[in-house]
């Protein structure tokens, strides 16, 4: 995918410009509304219907985005469980509302999910750090992770590392994160022992590409 490809489908608005304009509407809407009263003498009843979209916007705007956020998750969901990452990224790109409105950081963690799964690291770097640099403490700790991983498959080590080894001890991804690092123990000839040992600890927990790469890692080193 070209990158002009991928800036269309990144989120363009940063979330301060976001927060900024949303908690502008109010007194620009009472700005505006005092301006056709006083400037343009506006009858009331201009005044009463252009006061009913505030409470619309408020009310209703959640509630539209809640629905498309949980049927985009759902579909999400499925179609990456069937490896269907073609289908997946054009499904993504047809969803223009969500790509302007929905979550920034949740928005770009499935777009990079997306392209790390198609083996398109570079670009689920891009964007997984600027998932990241969007996230709020809910959600930073899985997508720190992701990018962890893909750091991993690009063959930056030292970095990936730097992730793995800041994953707090109550993490879900904590073990996963030490089967990685004992991967980049393997591979740099360091505490090997040691990470034969990890590894085969983490091999009973680990389960898909992870248990693969466990399993051709420590045949690789005679264990």
């Amino acid at each position: 995918m070209c990158s002009s490809d991928l800036e269309e489908l990144m989120p363009r608005t940063k979330r301060g410009v976001q927060i900024y304009w949303r908690a502008a509407l109010i007194p620009l809407s009472l700005l505006i509304l005092a301006t056709l009263r006083f400037v343009f003498h506006a009858p009331m009843w201009v005044l009463i219907i252009g006061c009913l979209w505030i409470p619309a916007y408020y009310l209703i705007y959640p509630v539209v985005l809640g629905k498309r956020w949980q049927s985009f998750d759902r579909e999400f969901t499925v179609r990456f469980q069937r490896s269907e990452y073609k289908q997946l990224l054009a499904y993504y790109k047809s969803q223009w509302f969500l790509r302007r409105f929905g979550p920034r950081a949740e928005m770009m963690g499935k777009l990079g999910l997306i392209y790390a799964a198609m083996q398109r690291y570079r670009d689920a770097e891009q964007v997984l750090e600027g998932a990241v640099e969007a996230a709020d403490a809910a959600t930073k700790d899985r997508l720190y992770f992701n990018l962890a991983n893909v750091k991993f498959e690009l063959g930056k080590h030292a970095a990936a590392e730097q992730i793995y080894r800041s994953m707090k001890p109550g993490s879900p991804y904590r073990h996963a994160a030490q089967a990685h690092l004992a991967l980049i123990d393997l591979r740099r000839g360091e505490r090997v022992d040691e990470a034969r040992v990890v590894l085969k600890h983490e091999r009973k927990r680990a389960s898909g590409a992870l248990r693969e790469r466990i399993e051709e890692a420590l045949a690789a080193a005679g264990a």
